[in-house]
């Protein structure tokens, strides 16, 4: 990443990494390739070059009567190359991809 102002953003998801990695390439469209991946210290995916970091961290999976939700909170760091406007079309991107949810 480039050295100057890096934007941060944080997400709690209701998944785990594996379930992360699988949406990663829809999320994120062309960024992919360029998209760095590290979940509780292990690198999953490694972006060239990387301008966009994910950093994830396992906590906890919550528990609705039976239902046991996995947590993921994820600290999403963008490279000063992206404007404020990217990062809000980037960020729509990534979660109408990685939502989750029911009918």
């Amino acid at each position: 990443m480039s050295s100057g102002a890096i934007v941060e953003v944080r997400r709690e998801m209701g998944c785990t990494a594996e379930d992360l990695l699988r949406w990663f390439p829809k999320a994120l469209g062309d960024l992919y390739q360029n998209t760095s991946l590290v979940v509780d210290g292990e690198q999953l995916l490694i972006g060239s070059p990387a301008t966009i970091l994910v950093q994830g961290l396992t906590l906890n999976s919550r528990k609705i009567a039976l239902l046991l939700i996995p947590v993921l909170e994820l600290r999403i760091a963008f490279d000063p190359i992206f404007s404020a406007n990217q990062i809000e079309s980037i960020l729509a991107r990534f979660d109408l991809y990685t939502r989750r949810g029911g009918g």
